[in-house]
């Protein structure tokens, strides 16, 4: 018989102290019938708001788009490969690419998010990087993408 991986008490803990923390800026759900509840980050943060406040942020229930495997808003409860930085991302491209490239991503991201991602404040996840690695093979660079580092976390 295969013994299951369970996260200790401590884990879990730690786990829970994270989601409070996200609860107070986070779009929470409150879809207790919905079977995708217990591996959606979404209804895990909910569980750990502050229930004083007659009031907070979350989904409408009501909308036909939300609730089951095909919910727009689920966010999976695992942990991705987050990259940080662009402060020396763009080292081995010339200038020109460096210019297109950078501006490009501006347009997309806006300049705060963008500068954000630069700086390392905000974590870029698997689908941004993708999206970074498009843009900068559309201009001509097919080299290492040279992220300032990485951490695993959760894809909010």
């Amino acid at each position: 018989m295969k013994k299951q991986n369970r996260p200790s008490s401590a884990v879990m803990e730690q786990e829970a102290d994270e989601f409070r923390k996200k609860a107070e800026h986070y779009l929470v759900c409150f879809n207790d019938q919905c079977e995708c509840r217990e591996r959606c980050l979404r209804w895990l943060v909910g569980c750990q708001t502050d229930p004083a406040p007659v009031a907070a942020m979350s989904v409408n229930l009501r909308h036909p788009s939300l609730g089951g495997d095909h919910c727009e808003l689920y966010r999976p409860k695992e942990r991705v490969m987050m990259k940080r930085g662009l402060l020396h991302f763009y080292d081995n491209m010339t200038g020109r690419q460096e210019h297109d490239i950078r501006h490009q991503l501006i347009s997309i991201y806006n300049r705060k998010v963008y500068y954000q991602m630069r700086n390392g404040r905000r974590l870029i996840n698997p689908a941004a990087q993708q999206h970074i690695a498009a843009v900068c093979q559309q201009h001509g660079y097919n080299g290492p993408l040279c992220y300032d580092g990485e951490v695993e976390d959760f894809d909010w």
